[in-house]
């Protein structure tokens, strides 16, 4: 069982997260962060410490969230950018900001392939495609990937075959 003491240092730990992400979200409606982009269910803003924070739309936004959470805290891989933390309901990701890439061959020079085809059929895009049920096909585009420490990390790799199913209905 948990001591007293120890139940005052989680419940202090998640007060503090809780205080954190109210004052991101307030810095956000202030307008006082550079908004990086959106996609159908999440809106990207530039922390302007090294981290972004991904902020969900909607339940898909959510659930996508969620996904990036576990992936990155189960993955030893230096193929994702690390997320640093999420809110409790999983609405709010922080995450390691990489630089923008601005064209996919990019990427290509990076795993020494010459198309998407073989992006995909890599041996490392397969093991992350087997490994956590990833759709590859957003990785054929140069806005889910950025470059961290001179090498190319994705960025958004919260669409999994669960998530289409179940939030994309029209897929």
């Amino acid at each position: 069982m948990f001591t007293n003491e120890y139940k005052e240092i989680i419940i202090k730990q998640v007060f503090e997260m809780i205080c954190v992400f109210d004052q991101i979200m307030f810095n956000i409606k202030q307008g006082y962060y550079r908004y990086i982009g959106s996609g159908s269910c999440r809106e990207v803003f530039d922390l302007g410490n090294g981290y972004v924070i991904k902020v969900a739309k909607n339940i898909a936004g959510i659930a996508q969230n969620k996904v990036e959470y576990k992936i990155s805290s189960n993955d030893q891989s230096p193929l994702f950018a690390k997320v640093i933390q999420a809110s409790n309901d999983f609405a709010l990701l922080i995450m390691q900001k990489a630089d923008e890439i601005y064209n996919i061959s990019y990427v290509w020079k990076y795993f020494n392939v010459t198309s998407k085809r073989e992006l995909f059929n890599s041996k490392e895009l397969q093991n992350i495609k087997s490994s956590y049920n990833l759709l590859l096909n957003d990785f054929g585009r140069e806005s889910s990937w950025g470059i961290i420490n001179g090498r190319p990390v994705i960025i958004d790799y919260g669409f999994t075959r669960e998530v289409r199913e179940r939030y994309y209905k029209f897929f």
